[in-house]
């Protein structure tokens, strides 16, 4: 059985940020970018990714949700919450979009009624509880992806 992998980007601060997103969403194996919200993004750092990942736009979280559930796709927020699973203990069972904070704020409330779980990030330094949202997603794409996809190399 084939479990893939989607990124949803809604609410990210800095638009730069997309790009790199896309960057990792390739390099681990995601099918398809969800855009919510505004169309617009810019491409630094995505390094010609872009033009392998296919990006799919929705004007609202609802109607991103409703495609993802017809996918039959879990919904994993990316955040410390009390119910949130440490994501090297791989709690995915099958296809997963995953749903990453705002650079300051992190999930907002809406955000997080749409996820199905909550995945967090072990951290083993205490300087900080947050990490940037391209870096968060390349590990917690990282960790799905090793489960599910063959290295290209």
């Amino acid at each position: 059985m084939v479990r893939e992998s989607y990124v949803v980007v809604h609410n990210i601060a800095k638009r730069h940020n997309v790009g790199t997103l896309a960057r990792s969403a390739t390099a681990f194996g995601v099918k398809e970018l969800i855009l919510v919200g505004r169309r617009d993004f810019n491409s630094f750092g995505s390094h010609g990714s872009t033009s392998h990942l296919p990006f799919r736009h929705f004007h609202s979280l609802s109607d991103a949700r409703n495609f993802l559930k017809e996918k039959d796709c879990d919904i994993c927020g990316v955040e410390i919450t009390d119910s949130a699973l440490p994501v090297n203990e791989h709690p995915f069972k099958r296809s997963t979009a995953f749903l990453l904070g705002n650079e300051g704020t992190g999930l907002s409330t809406k955000e997080c009624e749409i996820c199905d779980f909550f995945v967090y990030i072990p951290q083993y330094g205490c300087g900080t509880a947050s990490l940037n949202v391209t870096v968060a997603a390349s590990i917690v794409l990282h960790h799905f992806g090793g489960l599910h996809h063959g290295s290209c190399f």
